[in-house]
């Protein structure tokens, strides 16, 4: 039984039938021509001379890899004849592939022969050329005759490669495919020969291989200019080879090239001539578009509909969406009017697309090019085109994929957030795609992606501002998404300007209790607590709090935010038993109103965790953090920024029970990955190498837990402040790391620094100042300072019991440190209290 290995492509003969559709780019005659010196094979030692007809290869093919060797492994597998299809978009290269194929491989035949076969009647007239050729026939005879001699010559042997090129359908082809051991390649517009062979998809060049083809072609192009102009071209290859013959002819600059290109992309894509192709992109796919549209019309309203919108996937549902919305009897769309709603119709006429080399069509999505969209603009009349592009924008307006902040809704989200952006939302006048803007920008910063949510935010924002004005519902609310983008990438000096001044205006025209007013305020809290600025930030988290419970209700998903960040303000604040009890309660709300694996119930389990670990329930805090640790892998991916929070804070926790090998790893883990999501000098990615050095210090290695600390120190001063919290925190740490190596003075002097600036900015009364008054106090033991050392451990372990309580881990450090100090001065440790249960 033959099994067939076919080659599914969009590149024909020009030589044969009329072989001008988008797909039919390599030029090849379709009769046998006379064997090229230079690339004919050599006869075998023992075998007949070698039949061939190939034109000479690209002698600038680049690229692929990949493909050439997978298309190998399928053919050499064993068996009996193996046939293989490839497929793709007009212009990817189909054609180009199987000729490299042949010419890399073209030692392992005897036979190797080129078959247009766009129209199957011409197939018979070309197998007679290769009976000819192989010697089982005379003369031209019948197809009939020539279809039975050359397959039973086939039959018996096995060094034979037959490649078919552009067929459309499988029962054309069927006939013709011999038995035996050999190989047989189809490049066809079609995907449906599953039944007959088995497939390969070639999609554009990767973006590396497209800068290869560029390079080769112009010696004179640097690597950035190839990859921008990749870029632009979308890594086509019929464009990227079109693109560098006309650069090489006519000695236009790249800039001035891509410029063109922008501004008239079908003109550009009708200038140069690529070796090996007979049209260029703009010539081919015209005539394309002008075969679909006379074959079926609603295919081509399809794609007039998908040229207004992404090059990415376009789900087949919004194209539902977006064709009842729109009037159906606009011209150019009128076609769908009568199918939109039949499925089977529908989907039929998608699929036309799709054959026609055009678009990519996969299982509930078709894909169009984007320069193939810029030939098809081009052909629409402006007005019709302006009319069209405004039907689309209020049919994407009603597109609601769901909650942003819901990791359930992203793979939707994903999908549609290409034609959002595609329909520029910056300059339209319909509020609901406004809308959905602002969620589309909520998306990116909960997925993570915060600089791509900036710069669509900023855009945003300064164009509306321009259009609409400053004081405009939706400039302030831009203003809102472009602060929170700010804040996770820790601009924080580019943040509190504008925070300030959509405040002010919201409060203004909104008033203090508007949502919009609220959430900013609730912005402006976490703002404050990045500044360093933690009590102001409660007080702001306490009033918003406050101000939501009232206007919206203790449930609703704000007001369980502001409670989540009052239970961190709590904690910075040191007022840790009053965060636990906040933390605990939120966290069973949110999972009660939004579910345990949504986002900010995860967020929320994290600062549970935290709080745990303040009063010192170290095993409970490690037991929530390894759950939600998991839980965020699973929801939100390992380099998520809340992920990596939350295993910065794991590693805390599992330092806090003594797993202190089990810690580092951690800890080196995350600070590696911040480092690399987030970039060194990020705040989060700072806090993490603080962690570290903590860590290093613990098992022992005090050399290095020295080196990162002061790097982290420097780092933190210049990025933050030396008075901020966080930075006092690593000059703690920093303090402790010198006196690991026996640098106790230094130490000594960097911990009385350290805990002046905490009583000024933390006041006397903070843990954090009062465990730098026991740190300080052991210093001053080791010096030798032991009256000193014994004063600030006393007023340490006092302020500390009655803080925190007798059984904190701060006020038992405390005490140890009292001891210790007793045991210098000749006196006896303190007796302790017998422990009770918290």
């Amino acid at each position: 039984m033959t099994q067939r290995m076919q080659t599914e492509g969009h590149g024909t003969s020009a030589g044969v039938g009329s072989g001008l559709q988008i797909n039919n780019f390599i030029n090849t005659s379709g009769v046998p021509a006379p064997r090229p010196a230079a690339d004919q094979p050599a006869a075998t030692a023992g075998r007949p001379s070698s039949v061939w007809n190939l034109r000479p290869r690209d002698p600038n093919f680049a690229g692929r890899g990949t493909e050439l060797a997978e298309l190998r492994t399928r053919l050499s597998s064993g068996g009996a004849a193996g046939v293989q299809a490839i497929h793709g978009l007009g212009g990817v290269g189909k054609t180009q592939l199987a000729l490299e194929y042949a010419y890399r491989h073209r030692a392992d035949y005897d036979v190797v022969w080129w078959i247009s076969a766009e129209q199957s009647g011409a197939i018979g007239e070309q197998f007679s050329a290769l009976g000819i050729a192989l010697g089982v026939l005379d003369a031209q005879v019948d197809s009939v005759i020539a279809q039975s001699k050359v397959k039973e010559f086939l039959r018996s042997r096995d060094r034979w490669l037959l490649i078919f090129d552009n067929a459309e359908k499988p029962d054309d082809l069927r006939p013709w495919l011999p038995d035996g051991e050999g190989h047989v390649l189809v490049t066809s517009r079609t995907t449906a020969w599953g039944q007959l062979a088995r497939t390969l998809e070639l999609d554009v060049l990767p973006r590396t291989e497209a800068v290869e083809l560029l390079t080769l072609r112009l010696t004179r192009i640097s690597a950035t200019e190839a990859a921008q102009l990749a870029e632009d071209l979308g890594d086509l290859p019929l464009a990227l080879a079109q693109s560098a013959s006309y650069l090489a002819e006519f000695g236009m600059s790249v800039t001035e090239y891509r410029q063109v290109l922008r501004e008239e992309t079908r003109a550009v894509l009708d200038e140069g001539q690529p070796a090996g192709y007979p049209h260029s992109l703009a010539a081919a796919a015209t005539l394309s578009i002008t075969a679909l549209g006379a074959k079926d019309p609603a295919a081509l309203a399809v794609l007039h509909l998908c040229a207004f919108l992404a090059p990415e996937p376009v789900p087949t549902d919004l194209v539902v969406i977006i064709a009842r919305h729109a009037d159906l009897h606009l011209e150019n769309l009128a076609p769908l009017a009568q199918i939109i709603d039949r499925p089977l119709q529908r989907q039929r006429a998608i699929s036309a697309v799709g054959a026609s080399g055009l678009a990519r069509v996969e299982l509930g999505t078709i894909t169009v090019h984007r320069l193939v969209q810029a030939i098809v603009r081009d052909q629409i009349e402006s007005a019709v085109a302006a009319e069209l592009r405004m039907r689309i924008e209020a049919a994407l307006g009603t597109v609601d994929p769901g909650d942003p902040r819901d990791a359930a809704t992203w793979p939707q989200w994903s999908m549609v957030l290409p034609h959002l952006l595609a329909a520029d939302p910056a300059h339209t006048d319909n509020p609901d795609l406004r809308l959905r803007a602002r969620n589309a920008i909520v998306y990116l910063i909960c997925r993570g992606d915060s600089r791509p949510a900036q710069q669509l935010a900023d855009n945003l924002y300064q164009e509306w501002k321009k259009r609409h004005g400053p004081d405009h519902v939706d400039t302030l609310r831009a203003a809102t998404e472009l602060v929170w983008a700010y804040r996770d990438l820790g601009q924080f000096d580019r943040l509190r300007p504008l925070i300030d001044d959509t405040l002010t205006r919201q409060i203004s025209i909104l008033g203090h209790d508007h949502p919009d007013t609220l959430r900013t305020a609730s912005d402006l809290a976490v703002v404050q607590s990045a500044l360093g600025n933690h009590q102001r930030a409660l007080e702001i988290n306490e009033d918003v709090y406050g101000r939501r419970i009232r206007v919206l209700g203790e449930d609703h998903p704000d007001t369980l935010t502001s409670a989540n960040n009052l239970a961190g303000s709590l904690g910075r604040v040191g007022e840790f038993g009053r965060a636990l009890e906040v933390a605990e309660d939120v966290y069973g709300r949110l999972v009660r109103v939004l579910g345990e694996d949504h986002p900010d119930a995860l967020t929320s389990a994290s600062i549970l965790a935290g709080s745990l670990g303040r009063v010192g329930e170290f095993g409970r805090a490690l037991e929530v953090a390894e759950d939600v640790y998991g839980r965020l892998v699973r929801v939100l991916g390992e380099d998520h920024p809340d992920t990596l929070t939350c295993a910065s804070n794991l590693a805390v926790s599992l330092g806090d029970i003594g797993e202190f090998g089990r810690a580092l790893e951690v800890a080196e883990d995350v600070y590696g990955r911040r480092v690399r999501v987030l970039g060194e000098d990020h705040p989060g990615a700072l806090m993490s190498a603080g962690n570290l050095a903590i860590s290093l210090g613990r098992v022992g290695e005090f050399g290095r837990a020295l080196e990162v600390a002061e790097d982290v120190y420097g780092r933190l001063v210049r990025v933050l402040g030396e008075d901020h919290p966080d930075t006092l925190k690593c000059a703690s740490n920093l303090a402790v790391a010198l006196g690991g190596v026996g640098e106790f003075g230094r130490a000594l002097e960097v911990a009385e620094d350290m805990y002046r600036r905490r009583v000024r900015i933390l006041g006397d009364d903070h843990p954090d100042t009062l465990s730098g008054m026991v740190n300080l106090a052991q210093l001053l033991g080791r010096r030798g300072q032991l009256i000193s050392a014994r004063r600030f451990a006393e007023a340490a372990h006092r302020k500390l019991r009655t803080t925190l309580g007798q059984q904190h881990p701060y006020t038992e450090h405390a005490r140890t440190t009292l001891d210790q100090i007793a045991v210098a001065m000749g006196g006896r440790r303190t007796p302790r209290k017998t422990r009770r249960g918290r």
